[in-house]
């Protein structure tokens, strides 16, 4: 499915077109908002797909698997199959990785707001078909990992601080550490902050003996 395709589907996209497109205050704001919604019925939806679908999974492995579907890493990947980077530029939008990402949640909650829940699970199962027929090879990726690993050891939850940001918007660098009660602090670098988050968590399994299991990287 390409942009184009989605377009035929989502009668009304035009009309979130500005939105998308615009560099406005009032865009912006309406972008963030779109933004928000459209990552909590992607999560939503996606976790009522992988609940009906493997009865067998117990609570902790479809968090991890939903987790992980809902990632910038799957989101970034459907963004380009969906050719939505070549969208932006034809409308002269300066775009980076993390633009991309946003953006499909932006269109996510823009048809679901127009469609409803049921079109818009269906239009998911679609976009991440692939990604579901392989629900099997999924593992837990680096923050999961290490969550798992420090309430394991009683150590509580890992504590992610943002270091810096620097660059210009459309191509950031995140800068990221992690810590675990006393033990020495890690640091991960990103195009967005996910990106550094999942960075810190492996620089800190890397240093545990961890580091020799199976990660998404």
């Amino acid at each position: 499915m390409r942009i184009k395709d989605l377009r035929l589907e989502f009668k009304t996209i035009s009309k979130y077109e500005i939105i998308i497109c615009k560099k406005g205050k009032k865009e912006r704001e309406a972008f963030q908002r779109l933004e928000f919604l459209g990552d909590k019925v992607l999560g939503l939806i996606l976790s009522s797909v992988i609940f009906d679908k493997y009865k067998s999974f117990s609570e902790g492995k479809m968090s991890r698997i939903v987790s992980y579907l809902c990632s910038g890493k799957v989101l970034f990947q459907i963004s380009k199959d969906l050719k939505l980077d070549l969208f932006l530029e034809e409308n002269k939008k300066i775009f980076s990785e993390k633009v991309l990402v946003d953006t499909l949640e932006v269109i996510i909650g823009a048809f679901y707001i127009n469609n409803g829940f049921n079109e818009t699970k269906n239009m998911i199962n679609i976009l991440w078909k692939k990604k579901l027929n392989n629900i099997e090879k999924i593992t837990a990726d680096n923050k999961t990992t290490l969550q798992e690993w420090s309430q394991s050891k009683k150590l509580g939850l890992p504590k992610y601080s943002l270091v810096s940001k620097s660059g210009p918007d459309h191509r950031p660098l995140f800068i990221v550490k992690v810590q675990v009660k006393d033990n020495a602090y890690k640091t991960g670098k990103g195009k967005s902050l996910q990106d550094a988050e999942q960075n810190a968590a492996k620089q800190f399994l890397n240093q545990t003996s961890l580091v020799n299991e199976k990660k998404i990287n």
